[in-house]
């Protein structure tokens, strides 16, 4: 057992202590429930990629504060252990002189990156040969002698750097530092918008006047119900949002003071905390507690459970830091980039696993959150799937979950609990239970271990009590085993060492008992622990494994593990399965095989979970047909252990390719029975292998030669390429071969190639000298007599062209003169065109003049017959009448009008037709004469009708064309207009 667990579980004990109090919340995660999800918004539809570092990546401790980045473009983290510092390929750590956390990190417009950490203020920089340092600026700014504290946040805000504690803001300005004091204790700052906004608990909101070097009141606490504040985010204008831990979003107006509360995140039954926020594009991203991130989107619309975040590897976000379009978020357990494949599948990730139990078809885990359990489903291939729930009214931490005696029993930090039917029940009003251990030949007693000794637990007509507490031993309880001897019991403490129990025949009190520490064959009373092999009991210690030898009441080697566990690193864990022996050694599951005739310890399949495990409280569950559950603190893993039986692999070069300048990336055939000729100049040759044999959940490591490059091999590397910059004009032979993780090594495969001369180096480059200098000589002669034929033929092009431009001239002049003949014989049309016009009006007009005078004189003359007496010269005068109406204006004459009228008006009869086909002759003709402008009296006797007659034709006719009467003549005369007269009548 650590010393960082039994730090955790002092703290534990510390429950009135209003510190622990205060800060507890950093450490338990709360529960949630499930809400169902909301649609997506389209720009969140395309979910991102999730990379994920964990301890094995930064090499440091696993829990991250802050961040920020420089102007190169490398990251800076704040660590347990320091800053970590990422450049893209390999991470760096920078330990402050005291050894404390870093909290707070910002980088200056000036390029600086000031850390702070517990009472240390400095830079971090790098050195001329790349090593990143720290510089302490107490010294500079005269702070060695002031008590700090932590430093939580620093900003950069108007040439000052400003860092909050609890206690003051430091303000500094160059080499002047300003202290300004909390009321209370600044509990959150940050810089939007170009203004410094500080909390005050208690107080209120603050702005920094950086002038005045003084606090404004910005917010009174009861505004915002005097929530704890844990982001201050910009709405896109001048105001801004605060977001509370309690999941409250407040809209705030700088100038007028005003604040509202705009919306809730959390509801009274969603018991969780919002950690940090940031905006993101257009929207709101949450960090909290126990449910990852939420999103908050521009519109408002909450989404607690979005796709696009449920493989954030930690359900806590302790801070989200904006990398451009992507973002980093600072877990609990790690760091996630937002923007996977390993030898092994999570099966939950929800929470820290301390123990795991298999009832039956259930399987149950006790975490930090509590209890969860899911059904455990067995198909033909014995694969395995989870649905984890969690178990009501058991959240907080939970240590071991155990069946005992058909009851299943909860060590928890709130006490002893019995599950029945899935709900608990608290056996007895005693708090901080590890575990139960039966006691031997007495099958209704059992010991419980608890934070401060143990407590008796028995069984009686079916009903569980918790009875007294064992006198006499107040120490910790947690790793117990019975000894071979009656009543006698091992407890091995982290810090302590070991103790030997003796109890009483009723188990009501310790009567005795020997304590081991750095004596009697142990070297360190430190990281102890106590388990049986093959019914022995044996310790595992820092410097290997024990017995006890109760003659010599010394610890004595264990020659047989030590044959097979290192000695010089620590054994905390054995676990004996069959024959197959499970092993955690130095934060690394393993295990080896009794059967081999030297077994050797298997511990590169569980490298991920390296610095994951819950030190001193690994939880390692054996299943069936090789494969293993593993509980770590990033949840539950499962393992197939098949995989380790040799086979054979091979290795294949996938790609090959080159890059030049200018001309980008070509690629090289791979499958060649030929040496691969490349040309010249290239600037990367890069070369891709893989090794198809091996198992796609393994690890792969290749090693590689370049003949002709290196002289030896390289070591054994994971990158899956390699790349060579500016090669000389030779031969090579790339070689590669690789190696998984479990043993497995594939064939070694090769690569002939060869990179040519560049052509101007060549012989046949200098004999082209040579001929291009005579070419060139040659090639300047023509140039010249060609300038030659070319001035010549220009003074000929220029007398050509001048005569061309007198030919044009002579032509326009042509054409001059023949526009003005069409001109005027246009006019003479015209003039022509108007006279037959005048003509055909007078024609018309001696018509109907004579239409009228011939029938004036037939209607005298008929009158004149009426008055005359004798019969014969009636007779004679009948017959001049029959001659004179022989001879009156007939339909020849109507024949020339339609002709004349015609060619003066042409088409006009045609356009009418297709307006109307139905009109007769007579209307066309009726048409004319209105067109010529006749009057009705005038028209009667052309078509020898009425005057009547001709409004009763005139009406038909404008009928027939949908006209009304004011508008006939314009109509007509429209018709006319629309197909002028034609100009060569």
């Amino acid at each position: 057992m650590t010393y960082s667990f039994y730090l955790g579980f002092n703290l534990i004990q510390l429950n009135r202590n209003r510190f622990f109090l205060r800060i507890l919340p950093l450490f338990i995660l709360l529960s949630f429930d499930l809400h169902s999800q909301k649609k997506l918004p389209a720009e969140l539809e395309n979910l991102p990629k999730i990379t994920h570092y964990s301890r094995k990546d930064f090499h440091s401790d696993s829990q991250f504060w802050t961040m920020t980045r420089d102007a190169e473009g490398i990251l800076y983290f704040g660590n347990n252990d320091g800053v970590v510092i990422y450049d893209g390929e390999r991470w760096h750590k920078v330990f402050l002189p005291n050894n404390s956390s870093v909290r707070s990190l910002t980088t200056s417009k000036s390029g600086e990156v000031y850390a702070g950490g517990y009472n240390e203020i400095g830079k971090i920089s790098k050195d001329s040969i790349g090593n990143y340092r720290y510089l302490s600026l107490l010294e500079d700014l005269k702070l060695q002698k002031e008590k700090l504290e932590n430093l939580w946040q620093v900003h950069e805000f108007k040439d000052h750097i400003i860092f909050r504690s609890f206690d003051q803001l430091i303000v500094i300005s160059g080499k002047t530092v300003t202290h300004i004091s909390s009321n209370t204790a600044f509990t959150f700052s940050d810089v939007i918008q170009d203004r410094y906004y500080v909390q005050d608990a208690g107080h209120g909101i603050f702005e920094f006047d950086p002038d005045k070097m003084k606090l404004n009141l910005l917010y009174d606490p009861e505004s915002y119900d005097n929530d704890e504040i844990k982001a201050f985010l910009p709405t896109g204008k001048k105001d801004i949002l605060i977001v509370s831990k309690q999941g409250n979003i407040y809209e705030g107006k700088v100038k007028s003071k005003e604040l509202h509360l705009k919306q809730r995140i959390f509801n009274e039954d969603f018991q969780d905390q919002v950690i940090s926020a940031i905006k993101h594009k257009e929207n709101y991203l949450l960090g909290t507690l126990a449910s990852k991130i939420i999103l908050l989107t521009s519109e408002g619309e909450i989404i607690k459970e979005s796709p696009a975040f449920t493989d954030i590897h930690d359900s806590s976000v302790l801070q989200l830091y904006a990398d451009g379009d992507n973002f980093w978020a600072l877990l609990n357990n790690g760091l996630d980039f937002i923007e996977f494949d390993a030898p092994f599948s999570q099966l939950f990730s929800e929470a820290s696993i301390y123990d795991i139990l298999i009832d039956e078809d259930k399987i149950l885990v006790a975490t930090n959150k509590g209890v969860f359990t899911s059904d455990l489903m067995v198909d033909g291939i014995h694969k395995f799937s989870f649905n984890f729930k969690k178990v009501l009214n058991l959240e907080g931490q939970a240590w071991s979950i155990q069946k005992v005696n058909n009851s299943i029993f909860v060590g928890h930090d709130k006490g002893l609990f019995l599950l029945e039917d899935g709900n608990p029940l608290k056996i007895g009003n005693v708090d901080g239970f590890w575990k139960i251990t039966p006691i031997k030949d007495a099958s209704e007693k059992y010991l419980a271990s608890n934070y401060n000794g143990l407590y008796l637990l028995t069984k009686t007509e079916g009903k569980w009590a918790l009875q007294n507490k064992l006198k006499g031993f107040d120490e910790s309880t947690r790793d117990i085993i019975q000894a071979d001897q009656e009543d006698t019991y091992w407890v091995c403490h982290g810090f302590k060492g070991v103790y030997k129990l003796k109890i009483n025949k009723d188990y009501t009190r310790v009567y005795a008992f020997d304590h081991y520490t750095n004596q009697n064959g142990l070297d360190s009373p430190f990281n102890i622990n106590v388990t049986r092999w093959n019914n022995d009991i044996i310790f595992t210690t820092n410097t290997g494994i024990f017995e006890f030898d109760e003659e010599s009441n010394e610890f004595v080697p264990h020659v047989d593990l030590n044959k097979i566990l290192d000695s010089r690193i620590n054994t905390r864990k054995l676990l004996q399965d069959n024959d197959r022996v499970w092993v955690v050694q130095d934060d690394q599951v393993g295990y080896f095989n009794l059967k081999e005739e030297n077994p050797r310890i298997i511990k590169d399949l569980f490298l991920n979970l390296k610095g994951s495990l819950n030190r001193g409280m690994e939880s390692i569950q054996p299943l069936p047909n090789g494969k293993v559950l593993i509980g770590a603190t990033t949840g539950l893993y499962l393992y197939n252990i098949n995989r380790i039986n040799k086979k054979e692999t091979s290795t294949s070069i996938t790609h090959v390719s080159y890059l030049q300048q200018n001309s980008g990336e070509k690629k090289i055939p791979i499958i060649s029975k030929e040496k691969v000729i490349l040309p010249p100049r290239i600037d990367i040759l890069r070369f891709e292998f893989a090794s198809p044999g091996s198992s796609p959940s393994s690890i792969v490591q290749y090693q590689y030669l370049l003949k002709g490059i290196d002289e030896n091999w390289s070591t054994w590397d994971e990158t899956a390429y390699k790349e060579y910059t500016h090669l000389r004009p030779g031969d090579y032979i790339f070689r590669v071969r690789s190696r998984d993780i479990l043993g497995n090594t594939g064939e070694e495969v090769s690569f002939p190639l060869s990179i040519t001369s560049p052509w101007y180096r060549t012989t046949t480059a200098y004999l082209v000298y040579c001929m291009g200098l005579i070419g060139l000589s040659l090639l300047l002669i023509y140039f010249i007599k060609l300038k030659i034929e070319r001035e010549r033929q220009k003074a000929k092009d220029s007398a050509q062209k001048n005569a061309k431009l007198l030919e044009l001239e002579i032509e326009q002049l042509k054409l001059e003169k023949d526009k003005a003949k069409i001109n005027r014989d246009k006019k003479i049309l015209e003039e022509d065109n108007l006279l037959k016009s005048k003509e055909l009006a007078n024609y018309t007009m001696m018509l109907v003049k004579k239409k009228d005078v011939f029938t004036e004189t037939y209607e005298n003359l008929q009158d004149f017959k009426k008055t005359l007496k004798t019969q014969s010269a009636k007779k004679r005068l009948q017959e001049v009448l029959v001659r004179l109406n022989q001879h009156r204006i007939g339909e020849e004459f109507m024949v020339v009008f339609d002709t004349n009228f015609e060619k003066v008006h042409k088409n006009f009869f045609t356009e009418l037709k297709k307006i109307n086909p139905t009109l007769t002759q007579r209307e066309l003709r009726l048409c004319a004469f209105v067109k010529m402008n006749l009057t009705n009296k005038e028209i009667a006797p052309l078509l020898n009708i009425s005057v009547r007659g001709v409004e009763t034709a005139r009406y038909r006719v404008r009928k027939k064309l949908n006209v009304q009467d004011i508008n006939f003549l314009t109509f007509l005369e429209d018709i006319s207009k629309a197909f002028p007269e034609d100009t060569k009548l």
